[in-house]
């Protein structure tokens, strides 16, 4: 398999990015990490990765290579013609590029298929010289498209067309997850749920450079409430979402409500609190916040329910209620 890659002296590119165990290309002696500037004479400095997949493709019978190999030190040359190959170093100038190339070049003349389907060699070739392994360079992503990988940091860019991008969050040093910036709801319709990656339980690290690891909730919003036509983002998701578990009761005074309201989660299962009022039972018991996903009432699951049903169940209980629920837990970044 190649990749396209840039070379430090000779620039941009294809490297083989692996080879099959026990296949031609192995014993003819390639490795991974080395750059092929040739095939049978055709040069690829500066080929795309399409250019040389379809000149390697149509490539049949004996096909030699021209490759480089940065860590391998100049040597006297070396012959094996009984084997099916050659491998030759110190090369100067390229005949079929015009431009010079690094030492350590080696020419491997077998019946290879750049493809992996080859025909069998006309000898089996000998265990190739041992040589160190060069690291293929990887392309750098891509942060309007690529994925969120979990344990780690990512940084995405996404398209808002001045619209915010639509959130519902916790956290903040101010608040009792202090340790981040924790997504609860990506709202439908918004320009994060349009761009598809975000989801609940990812920390917000960064917001166009500006750090979010030890700020209030209020400077947090400020920042991710932003209107520009693009939001660069640092993310970090967990590999296992982790939850604090939130046990209270209140008494529910008789004509009053908790003093609390709730509303569905985007995909219809569950509800989250997205509001405490002020001078409610809720807020005196002073142990519910905004986000904290419910999980049960006096012992009834809401867990799966939908906002309606939740909803019912919150106001036909009465006295002491005991409330369940579980609270999003930011990782120390």
């Amino acid at each position: 398999m190649i990749i396209e890659g840039k070379h430090a002296d000779v620039g941009q590119g294809i490297f083989i990015s692996d080879i099959q165990e026990g296949s031609i290309a192995e014993k003819a002696g390639l490795e991974i990490g080395e750059m092929i500037l040739a095939v049978n004479k055709d040069p690829l400095l500066g080929s795309n990765y399409e250019n040389a997949a379809t000149l390697l493709k149509r490539t049949e019978g004996i096909v030699t290579l021209i490759v480089s190999n940065p860590t391998k030190k100049s040597a006297a040359p070396v012959q094996n013609e009984g084997d099916g190959f050659t491998l030759v170093n110190d090369i100067g100038p390229s005949a079929s590029t015009g431009n010079a190339v690094p030492n350590s070049l080696s020419v491997v003349s077998n019946n290879v298929s750049a493809v992996g389907n080859s025909t069998k060699p006309a000898l089996k070739a000998s265990a190739p010289p041992s040589r160190p392994t060069t690291p293929v360079p990887e392309p750098p992503a891509d942060p309007l498209t690529c994925p969120i990988i979990p344990g780690k940091d990512t940084q995405i860019e996404i398209n808002t067309d001045n619209n915010i991008l639509g959130l519902f969050f916790v956290g903040g040093k101010d608040t009792v997850v202090p340790e981040g910036i924790v997504i609860v709801e990506v709202y439908g319709g918004g320009t994060a749920d349009k761009d598809g990656r975000l989801q609940p339980g990812d920390q917000i690290l960064e917001v166009n450079g500006t750090p979010l690891r030890d700020v209030s909730y209020t400077t947090a919003s400020q920042a991710l409430r932003q209107t520009l036509p693009k939001m660069k983002l640092s993310v970090y998701r967990p590999e296992k979402i982790d939850f604090q578990v939130v046990e209270t009761e209140i008494i529910k005074k008789p004509g009053k409500g908790l003093g609390v309201s709730v509303i569905a989660r985007k995909d219809g299962k569950g509800v989250y609190i997205s509001e405490i009022l002020t001078g409610g039972s809720a807020d005196i018991d002073g142990k519910i916040m905004k986000g904290d996903l419910l999980v049960s009432v006096n012992g009834v699951s809401v867990e799966r329910a939908s906002g309606e049903e939740a909803g019912i169940v919150l106001k036909t209980a009465m006295g002491r209620i005991a409330l369940k629920l579980n609270r999003y837990k930011a990782i120390a970044r």
